[in-house]
């Protein structure tokens, strides 16, 4: 089988145009943020205790706000902490908490 001019070029475009795209993809996979996210659901738990986080709604601004629920299997108690990013400054701030029961109880109708 003989390529002819049209073919052969034909063929170059195809491979450059595949080149370009994976140059893209490399470029998109390097350029990415290597630091961790926290995602809505991210659960551990063990016998004692359950851990969940999830971003926190903010009223505006540029901090970067997450909650961790912390919830005592044995006792039945929940705590809530809220973590504030403002720069380079990270707080860990107790929100609310206490036992599941009262907790689920005032919110019943």
């Amino acid at each position: 089988m003989m390529n002819t001019p049209r073919t052969t070029r034909r063929l170059q475009l195809m491979l450059g145009a595949s080149a370009l795209g994976l140059l893209i993809c490399i470029l998109v996979v390097i350029g990415r943020d290597p630091t961790p996210r926290v995602e809505a659901g991210m659960v551990a738990s063990d016998d004692a205790y359950t851990l969940m986080t999830a971003p926190a709604r903010t009223s505006g601004g540029s901090d970067k706000t997450d909650l961790l629920y912390v919830i005592d299997n044995y006792n039945g108690i929940m705590l809530t902490y809220r973590s504030t990013t403002t720069g380079a400054t990270t707080k860990i701030n107790l929100i609310d908490g206490g036992f599941i029961d009262h907790l689920f109880d005032t919110v019943r109708p």
